[in-house]
């Protein structure tokens, strides 16, 4: 698993200050039960999952559960939970699953009277920690696929190092989100700040609908709209990956939730990372998996295809069980040296990769980052009862 380290014209101009910026979509009915489909979208109660049966070795409850997640569309960093709905294990374990779909942090971060736990990326996070009272209880992605563009035909695709051709571009990204943290690492690479383009901020579907028609000189996108516009045949400059600073997205739990049925919280936990797992123990899965995300991209009307849904699956890379587990008991000081109260869990430190980012832009302030860290708001408990219950 990789380590830390993560316009306009638009119909409108939303400012989004989320990991992955967007609003929220309609509310699909309850999918718990249901019997997991194949490719071709008909019935299969043979569906190939770990473990000896579908409790993937979980005990299940002895009374019906109801579990309402905050679904991130188009984002593989929450599709885990779909995966293992679909295969049938929610159900053998006696939980029925609810989705809220959302396309962005903010929004999902403010809807949170509809959801007990949620998954989004990095500047959705952020929100959700400085602003609300949650527990981000899990690190479910490290996206790699943040990705910068340009035309063919741009001075920057033919000298993309040079720091006098990027002087007065027009870069079209979500501001305030993990897009504008990568242009701003590439830039700052150069010895340029943002300060040195002009930006213009559109959220990550409605970027690439306003490059295509013409707005801007650079493209900043994630998941499958960086796959559509690689398709496009726009270039790619580079991304978090090739910059080495892959952005930690995770999932929160509600104090509610955490206070009234925390079993529940554990086990919704591990049964992610035993998905995530799923995906990458045959090609068979992996493409089940690219056709289910498929499904749901179509049913809530985002831009995708075969294509884009395989590929976008070959750059997920969800924690396994055991790796999400390290990720919440290893500790070790603060690599900038700020904070001195105690060692830092290694996901307080990726996560911190980013923040730190918010706060260099003056979102945030070191006092912020001083108090979540007091608080402890990124919780290890779910983690340290998974182990105990998994005997790890």
């Amino acid at each position: 698993m990789k380590k830390s380290l993560a316009l306009l014209l638009v119909l409108s101009l939303s400012v989004s200050l989320a990991a992955c910026g967007g609003n929220r979509t309609e509310e699909p009915a309850a999918s718990g039960g249901s019997a997991p489909e194949d490719a071709s979208g008909e019935a299969d109660g043979d569906a190939d999952a770990p473990g000896e049966d579908l409790t993937w070795g979980l005990t299940p409850f002895e009374e019906r559960q109801t579990l309402r997640l905050g679904l991130f569309t188009g984002s593989p960093l929450s599709y885990p939970f779909l995966f293992a709905d679909n295969l049938g294990v929610f159900d053998a374990l006696n939980i029925d699953i609810e989705y809220t779909c959302f396309t962005g942090g903010p929004a999902m971060m403010e809807a949170n009277a509809e959801w007990d736990m949620a998954s989004c990326g990095l500047g959705g996070l952020a929100n959700g920690l400085y602003g609300y009272d949650f527990s981000l209880i899990d690190i479910t992605d490290y996206e790699e696929n943040l990705a910068i563009f340009t035309r063919g035909d741009s001075p920057i695709a033919e000298d993309p190092e040079n720091p006098e051709v990027w002087k007065g571009a027009t870069c079209v990204y979500p501001a305030g989100t993990t897009a504008q943290a990568v242009l701003a690492k590439y830039l700052n690479n150069m010895g340029l700040t943002l300060a040195d383009v002009e930006s213009v901020n559109m959220d990550n579907a409605n970027a690439l609908t306003g490059f295509n028609g013409g707005t801007g000189d650079v493209l900043g996108c994630w998941n499958a709209i960086a796959l559509s516009a690689e398709d496009a045949g726009y270039v790619r400059v580079s991304d978090s990956g090739q910059l080495d600073i892959g952005m930690p997205c995770g999932t929160f739990a509600t104090k509610e939730m955490m206070e009234e049925n925390f079993d529940l919280v554990v086990t919704a936990c591990i049964v992610f990372h035993k998905a995530a797992e799923w995906c990458y123990e045959s090609d068979e899965n992996m493409a089940q998996a690219a056709q289910w995300y498929l499904d749901h991209c179509d049913e809530e009307g985002f831009l995708c295809d075969e294509s884009i849904a395989q590929r976008t699956m070959e750059w997920y890379r969800g924690p396994s069980v055991d790796e999400w587990i390290a990720l919440y008991t290893e500790t070790s000081p603060d690599d900038a040296g700020l904070y001195t109260s105690r060692d830092l869990l290694q996901a307080e430190k990726d996560i911190l990769v980013g923040l730190d980012f918010f706060i260099s832009e003056g979102k945030y302030t070191n006092e912020d980052r001083t108090r979540y860290l007091d608080e402890q708001r990124i919780d290890p408990s779910v983690a340290l009862a998974a182990k105990e219950l998994l005997g790890k």
